[in-house]
């Protein structure tokens, strides 16, 4: 999406009555409470149902709000090339189990089992039946992958443990990337979703930057590279396990430093920047009012398109006015609006909620 004029009335709403100008777009990050993600007819359907008219980027296929808890617990420990070395029940940051490779064994690729295909291939199946049944313009598909450096961290505890086994987790991840571009091309969104990234840079003292943020765009590349030419969102987060995140931003100048980075690597390597879901909101909290919060996307890259992941139903006027405050610093257009993260931790009721106040949002801000 290319960054437009924004046009305000005198007091900063805009005009989504004029002819000429359009609501911006809700971005559904992913991902619903049980049971409405138990299918993917049911999901993409409760979505379609509380738009409230709202334009989508995309409709998600996330089914699972737990899929990375499974995963850990579930798949990993039946992988026989893997031995556990801790134990946990993923209720919260410090009880989540890990893992090392068996002496003389190698991990494969397979043995990650991401299954980004099959739940592509569930999506589109319940979308042709949607198209049916609902006279409405669908949207493209969204699938969320997994980045591989963050699968790394989550299976082996640490990103120095990580680095060993990167290239399996990596080779997982762009193999499906390129299986899921190869047979729905532009049908589909893939949203690269990695909160390692601002984790990381909260874990690191300011000194050591540098060489964290070479390491981070890097690996991130590479997965972007496998599908140049795809429709991509770059999802960042805080966290979310039990609606609680790792760790409260005081500023966005870690996320503007690494996006800046990114934007550079992948400019010289002549790759297009992907749309980036950025999250001012975290967990419960409403984002902050502060207007030294945006400060630092006055030094974003031009050309890096924002989706602003502000939303918070508890908390609607200051909501409002973090998406002024965002917009201002930029210094031109977000590219949508959002929640924070998905909706998987969220009662139904809190979820339509968000959407709702997302949508509202959308009709007030309008683009040329």
């Amino acid at each position: 999406m290319s960054r437009t004029t924004l046009d305000a009335s005198p007091h900063g709403h805009r005009d989504s009555h004029d002819p000429e100008r359009r609501p911006l777009p809700v971005h559904l990050v992913g991902s619903l409470p049980r049971p409405l993600c138990d299918d993917p007819v049911t999901a993409m359907d409760w979505f379609l149902r509380h738009r409230c008219g709202a334009a989508l980027t995309a409709l998600p296929s996330d089914r699972d709000p737990r899929w990375i808890i499974d995963w850990l617990t579930h798949h990993l420990s039946s992988v026989p090339a893997l031995e556990q070395v801790r134990g946990g029940e993923s209720r919260g940051y410090d009880d989540m189990p890990y893992y090392r490779v068996r002496p003389g064994c190698r991990l494969s690729p397979d043995d990650l089992g991401l299954g980004r295909v099959r739940q592509a291939e569930e999506a589109f199946a319940a979308l042709d039946r949607l198209r049916v049944a609902l006279p409405v313009d669908v949207p493209r598909v969204q699938v969320g992958i997994p980045n591989a450096l963050d699968l790394a961290v989550f299976a082996f505890g640490s990103i120095d443990a990580a680095r060993e086994w990167m290239p399996a987790a990596q080779t997982a991840v762009l193999n499906e990337v390129a299986e899921l571009v190869a047979r729905w091309g532009d049908r589909v969104q893939l949203q690269l979703e990695t909160p390692l990234e601002l984790v990381a840079y909260h874990r690191t003292p300011p000194e050591a930057w540098s060489a964290l943020t070479a390491e981070l765009i890097g690996q991130v590349a590479g997965v972007l590279a496998a599908a140049p030419g795809a429709r991509w969102v770059l999802h960042l987060c805080y966290g979310d396990l039990e609606h609680v995140p790792v760790f409260t931003p005081t500023d966005l100048r870690p996320a503007v430093v690494f996006l800046n980075a990114l934007a550079d690597l992948l400019t010289a390597h002549s790759l297009p920047m992907p749309t980036v879901h950025l999250p001012a909101a975290s967990g419960a909290n409403p984002p902050p009012t502060d207007p030294a919060f945006y400060d630092e996307l006055r030094h974003l890259r031009r050309g890096v398109d924002v989706i602003a992941g502000l939303v918070a139903e508890e908390h609607p006027e200051e909501t409002r006015e973090a998406l002024r405050l965002t917009v201002e610093a930029l210094g031109v257009p977000v590219a949508g609006i959002a929640a924070a993260c998905g909706y998987g931790r969220r009662t139904e009721d809190a979820a339509a909620a968000n959407l709702g106040l997302a949508a509202r949002l959308a009709r007030e801000w309008s683009v040329r």
